[in-house]
């Protein structure tokens, strides 16, 4: 049972950057506009950091596949469902706080 909970613990840790790459995510692109407007970058170097960061999430998400599934070769059947309602309830509860952050930047006028 321990083993369960550090695996569960360890996915957590792992998928909460997948969670954040949903459809709305725009890879690196704000952090590309904010250093562009910081360090007065040219368009050359916006689109290579855009390249990289690009490159960079690829990376990511194919380090994420694999861990997912070195996990689930692990996991039983049951276990392998119960860890999906988990990510479910995990994926609701970061919406929920993304509509409220974005109902607050809406009655500041942002």
């Amino acid at each position: 049972m321990k083993k369960i909970a550090i695996v569960a613990v360890a996915v957590f840790a792992i998928t909460g950057t997948a969670f954040a790459y949903g459809p709305d995510h725009r890879g690196g692109e704000r952090m590309v506009e904010h250093m562009s407007k910081k360090l007065d970058l040219s368009e050359a170097q916006s689109t290579q950091l855009q390249a990289v960061f690009d490159e960079q999430g690829e990376k990511m998400k194919a380090l994420h596949d694999e861990t997912q599934e070195k996990i689930n070769a692990i996991l039983t059947p049951e276990q392998q469902e119960k860890m999906a309602e988990m990510k479910e309830k995990r994926k609701e509860r970061m919406e929920d706080r993304k509509d409220k952050r974005k109902e607050k930047r809406e009655k500041r006028g942002e």
